[in-house]
C-alpha cells in the first residue's frame, strides 16, 4: 500500500507555456480588436486605383482607365501603398492645407471603386480616396491621407516609401 502524500506535482514549464501563449493571444488580440483587423501585421496592399488626380503647377490633370501614364501610376501608388506602413503620424489635413496641396505642390490623390483596407496596427479605417503629398507640407514625412467622400481624416498613416510614386511622376514629366 502506497502512503499518501500530500505535496503537489508542479509542472513549471508547462505553466511558462500557458502564460506565453495566453500573453501572446492577449496581445495580439488587443492590436486586432484596435486596428479592426485581424491580419494587421501584413504587409501588402493589391488593389490598384481606379482613377488618379494628379496636381501640379496649379494645374490638375485626371487620369483613368487608358489613359497614358494611368497604369503606371496606379502601379506606383499601389507599390507605395504594399510596402508599408512605418507609423501613425498623428497628422491631420486643414482645409488651407489641403488647398495648397491642389494649388501650389505636386499632389497625388488616387480614388478606389470599394473601400480598402491598409494593415497596420493602428486603425486606418476603409477609405475610398487617397493623398499623397509629393512636394511641399508634409511631403518629407510620407504620410497618406486617407478619407471618403471628399473628407481626410486625422492620423494619416506614414508610409515606408512614396518613391514608386515619385519616379512615375519624374517619368510623365509631372516632377522635375
Amino acid at each position: 500500500m502506497k502512503p499518501t502524500t500530500d505535496k503537489l506535482n508542479t509542472n513549471i514549464f508547462g505553466m511558462l507555456i500557458v502564460l506565453a501563449g495566453l500573453g501572446f493571444v492577449v496581445i495580439y488580440g488587443t492590436i486586432a480588436f484596435a486596428a479592426r483587423d485581424a491580419f494587421w501585421f501584413r504587409m501588402d496592399f493589391d488593389t490598384k486605383p481606379a482613377r488618379v488626380t494628379v496636381y501640379h503647377d496649379g494645374k490638375r490633370a485626371e487620369l483613368g482607365y487608358g489613359d497614358p501614364g494611368f497604369a503606371d501610376l496606379a502601379e506606383a501608388v499601389r507599390a507605395s501603398l504594399a510596402a508599408g506602413v512605418a507609423r501613425q503620424s498623428g497628422i491631420g489635413l486643414s482645409q488651407g492645407s489641403l488647398e495648397d496641396a491642389y494649388n501650389l505642390y505636386v499632389t497625388v490623390e488616387a480614388f478606389f471603386d470599394q473601400p480598402v483596407k491598409l494593415h497596420t496596427w493602428f486603425n486606418t479605417g476603409r477609405p475610398r480616396q487617397m493623398l499623397f503629398p509629393i512636394t511641399g507640407r508634409h511631403s518629407d514625412l510620407a504620410v497618406v491621407f486617407v478619407g471618403e467622400q471628399g473628407q481626410y481624416w486625422s492620423g494619416a498613416p506614414a508610409l515606408k516609401t512614396t518613391q514608386p510614386i515619385q519616379d512615375a511622376l519624374r517619368a510623365q514629366g509631372y516632377l522635375k
